[in-house]
């Protein structure tokens, strides 16, 4: 023991010899340059690990980017490095001209955790664009490197520098981020953990730059334009991270179940319309009332016990992509509309219309007579956001700032007709979590950074619900927001089908929001289906494939029951596209099988809908092999004279899950999307779960003799689900 504490001494001398400052918890210990204020060191006290390339030239904490490349920008250089207390040090940077920037780290008391804050004055605001702080680098590369984004529902990059130069994760500045979480680990025994704790829905971003054995990562502030001021309310986090993906899910769920939108999320408030959490599986088809509702009855008739509920597109006014917002009257018109909307009603089926929550067709006449042009947002050089999506006819869709009342008021009406007087049972809200920057110095918003986008996106919606209140209808969004949830009923989640949307991306799909949210939270939907690509009716007759919803060929039916297979262990309600009686009559095998996993959510509802996600058990064997899949568009049948994309990959045969409900009971759920039995072995962690001799195993409902054990082998047939439930004994 002597020995040790005078070695621990010796280090601690070493270190303010070399005039350096040291920061320790007794679990993570940060050193800091006293000279330059540059980190020199972070290691895991646990392990004893060593994050960082000592040997690596150390850069400075941060860096300004201006509005205009080229520039010049004034910097402070003078700096001064001090500690506030044992745990806590500021750090300042100044200027003879008073530009200041003071960042304070502290570490936490009892975790392995280090807060960042920052503070920037008295610089030039109108040439100032964005504050890269902190800005960690030298951080050693790890062996079969991962990285974790909340890109989606959640996505992991295995070996990611092999493959490209430098990932990007737009948080509350872009698409289908869903939380603030990212970490980066490998076979090292100690990996970062990486977050921040915005409660107030700020624009910011993240990048990670590989280089040659490193890796750096930024945390991009993005400045309100004009201000010489900068102060965050949010902390940026960094710590120690001991396993994979789950467990870097598991330190932020701690945090993010605290925070007012899981207090007031409309799962639990008893607000939710009660339809949707009844939903039992959504139909996701396109066009005529006949081409949707109809077919939905057909499904309800073919599923039997089980609620079916509709998402619906092209029931508007004009082309997908181009006409928006001029959505009304429909295209079948109203009167046929109103009718089909009330036989479903009638029969049980309760559907919600597509619109888009902020983009308007540029080329539109609206756009001109309405005088759109002063309501859109606008990037730094003043240009639009606009994009063309309809390849067809080129014209763009242009982002409406959602900051304008004449936006909020708009849509709100839109959604306010199609409610209480066409009938709908609710409204989804295409591309909601998406979120954008706006540079229009003329919409009363601060310039650039803020957090008007969500705030504001979140105003519309309660604008909607004053205006519909008498219904109270179902409003959901796409992607996955944990800034919207105590607003939001739904997210349609399409990660399930990420290969179906994206190809053969570099990163796999992780249910990273399922596993903090689950439970506070209605994801649904995928893409999944079995027909190739709808086509608009409204669109160019010439560019219309003659295999518009046909069935796909019999070697894409294993990607539909791969889709929906992640659907059901990840508690997701599940949803088909493109149905029709044709689909259940030429692919039999694959609609028992959906009807199979329906039929198992439904009778474990208060697990894979309301239920907690625990660690997956671990298998022995997931029987993973390499199968034919298939990406598919709906625009590129013009130009490639076809709008699917096959390619292989190699995935899993067997899915798994672990969930418990609010009795501490525990259900694992197994599915075999192949056709063959397969021998399934796996292993569970007994004191994790909190299973003991009081519990009970039912397997597929099925009372079992003896008490819980850590491993069990069963069989599992082709195309089948099989539920473990351990409950307490009465």
């Amino acid at each position: 023991m002597k020995r040790f504490l005078i070695i621990i001494v010796v280090c601690a001398l070493s270190a303010c010899q070399r005039g350096n400052v040291v920061l320790d918890n007794g679990l993570l210990r940060l050193e800091f340059d006293r000279a330059n204020g540059t980190l020199l060191s972070m290691r895991d006290l646990e392990t004893g690990y060593e994050y960082l390339d000592t040997e690596a030239e150390p850069q400075r904490l941060w860096s300004i980017v201006p509005l205009n490349e080229g520039d010049a920008v004034a910097e402070p250089t003078d700096v001064t490095v001090r500690k506030v207390s044992s745990r806590e040090l500021k750090l300042a940077w100044k200027r003879s001209e008073a530009f200041t920037l003071v960042a304070r780290v502290r570490l936490d008391d009892k975790k392995p955790l280090s807060y960042w804050r920052v503070e920037m004055s008295d610089y030039d605001g109108a040439k100032v664009k964005e504050l890269v702080f902190p800005y960690l680098t030298n951080i050693k590369a790890f062996t079969n490197e991962e990285i974790l984004l909340s890109d989606w529902t959640g996505a992991l990059y295995k070996n990611p520098r092999a493959q490209q130069s430098t990932l990007s994760i737009y948080k509350r500045n872009h698409k289908h981020n869903s939380m603030q979480l990212s970490a980066i680990y490998g076979e090292e025994p100690s990996g970062l953990y990486i977050a921040t704790n915005d409660t107030e829905a700020y624009g910011k971003n993240f990048a990670i730059d590989f280089r040659e054995g490193l890796t750096d990562y930024k945390m991009i502030n993005i400045l309100e334009l004009g201000n010489s001021h900068y102060k965050p309310t949010y902390e940026f986090i960094l710590g120690t991270l001991h396993g994979d993906w789950y467990d870097a899910a598991l330190i932020y769920r701690e945090w993010a179940l605290e925070q007012e939108w899981v207090k007031n999320n409309r799962l639990h408030s008893g607000k939710m319309n009660k339809w949707l959490p009844e939903t039992d599986i959504w139909m996701w088809n396109r066009g005529h009332s006949s081409n949707v509702l109809t077919e939905a009855e057909d499904l309800k008739r073919y599923l039997g016990d089980c609620n079916v509920s509709v998402l619906w597109h092209w029931w508007h006014n004009g082309p997908y992509d181009d006409a928006f917002p001029e959505y009304l009257p429909p295209r079948e018109g109203r009167e046929s509309f109103v009718k089909a909307v009330a036989r479903a009603k009638s029969k049980g089926i309760n559907m919600t219309p597509y619109m888009n929550s902020f983009q308007w067709g540029g080329a539109t006449k609206s756009f001109r007579e309405k005088g759109v042009e002063r309501y859109v947002a606008r990037k730094s050089d003043g240009s639009t956001l606009a994009h063309v999506y309809n390849k067809f006819t080129g014209n763009p869709l242009v982002p409406v700032c959602l900051s304008q009342e004449f936006w909020r008021e708009t849509y709100s009406g839109l959604c306010d007709t199609l409610i209480n007087s066409y009938g709908c049972s609710g409204v989804y809200m295409d591309q909601t979590c998406n979120v954008y920057v706006c540079y229009n110095p003329d919409h009363g918003h601060t310039v650039g950074g803020g957090n008007y986008w969500v705030k504001s996106h979140l105003k519309m919606i309660e604008r909607i619900r004053e205006k519909t209140s008498a219904e109270n209808p179902v409003l959901t969004g796409e992607g996955s927001g944990e800034d919207w949830m105590a607003h939001l009923d739904g997210f349609l989640t399409l990660e399930g089908s990420r290969e179906r949307m994206r190809g053969a991306k570099a990163s796999e799909i992780v249910p990273l929001f399922n596993a903090v949210y689950h439970g506070y939270a209605i994801c649904f939907g995928n893409l999944s289906g079995l027909t190739y690509p709808p086509y608009d009716d409204c669109w160019p007759k010439e560019y219309r494939s003659p295999d518009t919803e046909t069935l796909l060929p019999e070697k894409y039916n294993l990607q539909m029951r791969m889709e929906q297979a992640r659907t059901f262990v990840w508690g997701s309600q599940p949803m088909i596209s493109n149905y029709h009686p044709f689909v259940r009559q030429g692919r039999p095998v694959e609609m028992r099988y959906l009807a199979e996993l329906v039929a198992k959510r439904k009778q474990y509802k208060e697990y894979l809908q309301y239920g907690t996600m625990m660690r997956p058990p671990k298998m022995a064997n997931d029987y993973a092999a390499e199968i034919d899949l298939v990406q598919m568009t709906i625009y590129s049948y013009k130009d490639e004279g076809t709008n699917i994309f096959p390619f292989k990959k190699v995935v899993p045969m067997l899915y798994s899950s672990a969930w418990r409900n609010a009795e501490g009971n525990i259900l694992l759920a197994f599915t075999n999307i192949s056709q063959e039995t397969k021998s399934l072995s796996f292993a569970i962690d007994l004191d994790e779960m909190g299973l003991n001799e009081h519990f009970t195993l039912y397997v597929d409902g099925i009372a079992q003799e003896g008490a819980p054990q850590s491993n069990y082998e069963v069989a599992i047939e082709g195309c089948s689900a099989k539920t473990f439930e351990f409950k307490k004994n009465k």
